[in-house]
């Protein structure tokens, strides 16, 4: 007589839908987002993880459904109706967590004045007990291990996880980033479903967060459209047993709105461009001319001022601007790069634009125009040396910097960004030590360990990604060029998508 191991399939249903122990701790927090929970911890302990929050503790039901699905001596068929119960009531993740191979899961929920107590260790009896609390608050608290738990990975696609989430988690003893990597710009809305769309600094196709009860459980890109990040809630959409592949259908009626709206965000801001740091001057620039060349939106984009001139002035030209100025003076323009000295230069300030070579391009594919270099004003023997003289003397100066202010900064004379990037970097990099010095100039090994002037472009650019987000350490190590490769462990930890950390999820 053929009998089913459910002990067995119960394992083999827990791993087949996550990609890794290190996503349980996220889908339990999703758990309580579900219910309303607030005030969300986790912390490492006693080689697992702790989870606390307030509010939204588990149904007495659900509890006993999860010790019948994994109690040996019950009926296949009980435990199997079990199974589809927490399946039912969107709960598989107390089921996931409790039967993966080597786990132990223990459970403190407190309903008022009730409080029950589930505990189970593979191999052993799961228990459920309940008894009167003398609190009237509503709380849980989780305690979760299992064998191969990489903590340092569950940690970190915690926090990525839930920054969208509605309420910010602490993990371990710190706050998790919140909005898009790399932000400039956001807006919400909820309709047709809850979303929140951003501008960023980073990315070239579009990206989207698949969003479950506030937690990322997938992502999906969109090639060949100007960049922006997206945040879409699919819970009153998809049923909670969901695949990622179920979340990128759902999406998809929605994908024509949603670029759509990112290009009217990009025109709602384009009126700051003028007072925005140049790097995120170009970069707006770049996204409205990049959907004007798909033609979304297309006239709004022509009417935004985004082609600054070499004069100093407050306001740029539009697109419809520079194709009136070369119907006037020619479709060929003098052109220059925003970091290029115009002293030395031969150009009429009102009609020489001042742009990357990236804008260029798409002026000139958009407007049918072509650009080329001012030639050099012509200096006297004197006017030349001094000009060069001072070309020298500032390069001199920002070396000097570098190499001679050598001493490493105290920590209280870091700003936070900094503090979190040198911590990221010490972890990656132990037991080198990795200090911050003033200046600029190369990275530099001393007899302590590694020292990094703070106006390097790396040190600069890895500060701001990193306190978004730790999964960009592996692309600053290799930005930092130190010599040696990136430690293995941090190079598979990027190739394995720390942010597709879902099931399935990825382009």
């Amino acid at each position: 007589m053929l009998t089913i191991d459910i002990g067995s399939e119960v394992m083999s249903l827990c791993e087949a839908q996550i990609r890794g122990t290190w996503q349980i701790p996220a889908e339990l927090v999703r758990l309580g987002l579900r219910s309303g929970a607030s005030e969300i911890s986790a912390e490492r302990h006693r080689g697992g993880i702790a989870l606390r929050w307030v509010g939204a503790p588990f149904a007495a039901e659900d509890l006993r459904s999860l010790q019948t699905a994994l109690e040996d001596g019950r009926q296949a068929g009980e435990r199997q109706r079990a199974i589809a119960a927490l399946e039912a009531s969107g709960t598989q993740a107390l089921l996931w967590a409790a039967g993966l191979q080597g786990s132990g899961f223990r459970v403190q929920s407190t309903d008022g004045g009730n409080s029950s107590r589930f505990q189970y260790r593979q191999g052993g009896r799961p228990r459920l007990s309940t008894a009167r609390s003398n609190g009237n608050s509503d709380q849980v608290e989780i305690l979760w291990s299992c064998a191969g738990l990489d903590r340092v990975r569950a940690m970190d696609w915690l926090r990525s996880a839930t920054r969208f989430a509605p309420v910010r988690p602490n993990v371990d003893g710190r706050l998790a980033p919140q909005g898009f990597p790399g932000g400039l710009y956001h807006v919400t809305l909820e309709s047709p479903v809850p979303f929140r769309l951003g501008l960023t600094r980073v990315g070239d196709d579009p990206l989207l967060w698949l969003l479950r009860d506030g937690v990322v459980s997938a992502r999906a890109t969109i090639p060949g459209y100007p960049s922006f990040q997206a945040a879409v809630e699919l819970s009153g959409v998809v049923p909670p047993v969901a695949s990622a592949a179920d979340l990128r259908s759902a999406v998809t009626p929605y994908l024509e709105m949603l670029i759509d709206r990112a290009v009217w965000t990009m025109t709602q801001v384009a009126d700051r461009l003028p007072d925005l740091p140049e790097v995120d001057r170009q970069r707006l620039s770049v996204l409205l001319l990049r959907a004007a060349r798909r033609g979304l939106r297309e006239d709004e984009v022509a009417r935004v001022p985004l082609v600054p001139l070499a004069a100093e002035r407050e306001d740029n030209l539009s697109l419809e601007g520079l194709r009136d100025l070369a119907a006037r003076r020619g479709s060929t323009r003098l052109a220059v790069d925003p970091a290029e000295e115009l002293a030395s230069l031969l150009i009429d300030p009102e009609t020489t634009v001042r742009v990357s070579g990236e804008e260029r391009s798409l002026l000139a594919e958009l407007l049918d125009l072509r650009f080329q270099a001012p030639p050099p004003r012509r200096l006297g023997l004197l006017r030349r040396r001094l000009v060069s003289a001072r070309a020298a003397s500032s390069a001199f100066a920002m070396r000097l910097r570098g190499f001679v202010r050598r001493r490493p900064l105290s920590e209280q004379s870091l700003s936070p960004g900094e503090r979190t990037f040198l911590a990221a970097l010490r972890s990656a990099l132990a037991p080198t030590q990795v200090d911050l010095c003033a200046g600029g100039g190369g990275v530099r090994k001393t007899s302590r360990g590694l020292l990094l002037p703070r106006e390097h472009s790396a040190v600069m650019a890895g500060a701001s990604a990193i306190g978004n987000d730790r999964s960009w350490i592996y692309p600053t190590l290799l930005a930092l060029n130190l010599g040696d490769p990136p430690p293995a462990a941090v190079r598979d930890q990027w190739r394995a998508g720390i942010l597709d950390g879902a099931p399935g999820a990825g382009a």
